[in-house]
């Protein structure tokens, strides 16, 4: 198994975040701090730079109460692995800390996923095994919500 160090909190990988999320999505960018985003980093002592990264933004529906804070509905809008340390079951590792550090937070975990990569749905759904969130809560044509954790936890 690779050694890994997972992190919460850019630190000093701010740019190599960017460069990161950037390597999979070319107009990807770090969201911005009126979703209350929440980072975590990957580094392999193999690698030089970040191996990995998530993002988790608050998703929250309706009006801010006037007496207290937005409710809170985490959205993990990014994971990604550098291309050169993946099929080391690191994605998977990077995910379920994530996951079960916002659930402290939060009843349930919205995944959000481009429909047309396939292989990251068969990751969540089989590796992760996320639930594709019903009609009702689907917000866009290229997207498609997961929930974590499974109904039956």
């Amino acid at each position: 198994m690779t050694s890994a160090q997972i992190a919460f909190g850019l630190g000093e990988h701010e740019d190599a975040a960017r460069a990161l999320l950037r390597s999979e999505w070319t107009q990807a960018e770090l969201p911005s701090p009126v979703n209350d985003p929440r980072f975590w980093t990957m580094t392999c002592p193999d690698l030089s730079g970040l191996a990995g990264l998530a993002v988790v933004a608050n998703g929250f529906k309706g009006a801010q109460a006037a007496d207290g804070p937005r409710p809170y509905r985490p959205v993990l809008e990014y994971l990604v692995i550098d291309r050169r340390v993946r099929d080391r079951r690191l994605g998977r590792r990077l995910a379920r800390h994530v996951l079960q550090e916002v659930l402290t937070d939060a009843d349930e975990v919205i995944v959000e996923v481009e429909r047309e990569r396939v292989g990251a749905v068969r990751f969540w759904t089989e590796h992760l095994q996320c639930a594709v969130a019903p009609d009702s809560e689907q917000t866009a044509e290229k997207v498609m919500r997961l929930r974590w954790p499974p109904a039956d936890r």
